[in-house]
This record gives C-alpha cells, structure tokens and sequence, in this order.
C-alpha cells in the first residue's frame, strides 16, 4: 500500500516536461523583463554628460573659438546652454562646456585690421605681401523646431543643462494635474510602467532616425509597450509622481541615447 502511495505521487514524464516548460518560460519572461529594463536604463544613464567646466567668456571670445579649444562640437554647447545664436555670447557670461576636465585658454578673434595694422604702408615701402585673413566662421547650430510638437500645454519651469550643479536632461513643463499629455510625433511605445526609480510613470516612445522622447512624473499612464500612436495622440494623464515637487510633466528629446535640447525641437 505505501509502495502504491509512494508510486501514485511521483512527477509522471509529462508533469515533469510541463513543469520543465513552465519554468523555462518563466526563466525567458524574466530574462525579457531584465532585458527591458536594461535597454531603458541604457537609455536613461548611456551616453549622458556627467562632468564639465564652466568657462568665462573673455573680450573677442566667439562660441565658435570656445568649442574649438575645448574640442568639443558647437552644437553640443549651444544646446546644453540653450544658445540659439551663436553671436550672442557676451562677455563675463559663463558657459558650461561638457565633457571638459580644465579650463583652457581661447585665444581671442582679431580682425584683419588688427593684425595687419600699418601693413600696406610697409608693403608699399619694402615690396612685401601683407598678411591676408578671411571672416572667422560663426559656427553652424541646427534648430530642427519641425520636428516634435509641444506634448503638453504649460509652462518651461525648468531648463535644460546643468541644474544646481547637477545636470537635467530634459525639461519640466508645469501645467495643470490631469493635463492630456501627447505624443510629440509618430512612433512606438517602447516602455510604459513606472519601474525607473524617480520617474514615476514614465512612457518612452521610439521615432524614426535615432530619435527617442521621455515623458515621465504622470498620474496615469494611458498606453502599453508595443502600442504604435500618431503626433498628437493622447498617451497620458500630466501629474506628480516619482520624484516630484509638483505637478509638472518631464519631457526628454534623445538622438542615439544622447540626450538633447528640446527646446531645439519644438516649434
């Protein structure tokens, strides 16, 4: 009888696939789970500045000389310094340079006249060319406001760049709790939960060319991962949660993972 019982319990082969298949699944949901969440954490933290230096832009100083002796690209330092225009930098402004150990020198801009000084005097005089020098380059920056829409209807309360001395890469939008949020242009739902610690609930919609948005402290989130919307639809409610200091929503622009001005963005 206890040979029966003992026989009776024992895992059948077909309990023991099913129980083998169960637990593979589990184990590939949870890989995929982790993996996710891997990707959005590369997404958040890769290829974000974490140092800089700010400089103090000295008399004949252009952005364009700035970012040369720093070796680091004019349209990263306007962007991260919301300068639309490169000509107007003053003197005594202070500019973050990011990626930058030390401060360096920049030699300022001298107009020809300035270096050539009584030089067609001379040339006449002793026969010798005088030195030529062409306009100095102002530098390119790229404002591309066609590209996103506005997702909600509010007020920037908080740039982009460095913030207190720590860096924001995004901007906050303060607006009324329970404000439609809308997805800035067209594209897919690659996250939508609020699993990333201080985001609160936070939707992460994927668009062509590289590009990605963050929309994050919302009171509800209104879509799911794999869900395809259009510019302007409806994703979520705006609200407070994460780590908050009122009702606002966190809008983030990244190309590659490398997080950008909005406000070069938008209309």
């Amino acid at each position: 009888m206890l040979q029966r019982n003992s026989l009776a319990e024992k895992p059948s082969k077909v309990d023991r696939q099913n129980s083998l298949r169960l637990k593979t699944q589990d184990s590939r949901l949870k890989a995929l789970v982790w993996g996710l969440e891997s990707i959005v954490c590369l997404i958040l933290i890769g290829c974000s500045i974490s140092h800089g230096v700010y400089h103090k832009v000295e008399k004949g100083q252009t952005l364009w000389r700035i970012a040369k002796a720093y070796n680091v690209d004019i349209q990263e330092v306007a962007e991260w310094n919301d300068i639309a225009d490169p000509t107007e930098i003053n003197t005594g402004e202070k500019i973050f340079i990011p990626g930058a150990w030390r401060l360096l020198k920049v030699e300022p801009y001298k107009a020809p006249e300035e270096i050539t000084g009584g030089a067609e005097k001379e040339k006449k005089a002793n026969g010798w060319q005088a030195m030529q020098r062409t306009e100095e380059p102002a530098g390119k920056i790229v404002l591309e406001r066609w590209r996103f829409a506005w997702p909600v209807k509010g007020s920037v309360i908080s740039p982009f760049g460095m913030r207190s001395g720590k860096k924001h890469d995004g901007i906050d939008i303060a607006a009324p709790e329970g404000s439609a949020v809308l997805a800035a242009a067209e594209g897919e739902i690659i996250h939508s939960d609020d699993s990333v610690r201080g985001y609160g609930n936070m939707v992460i919609l994927k668009h062509k060319e590289g590009f990605i948005t963050i929309y994050a402290h919302n009171e509800e989130n209104l879509v799911k991962t794999g869900d395809v919307v259009k510019r302007g639809d409806v994703i979520a409610r705006l609200g407070n949660t994460g780590h908050s200091s009122g009702p606002h929503l966190h809008f983030e622009v990244r190309k590659d993972r490398r997080p950008r001005n909005p406000l070069f963005f938008l209309p």
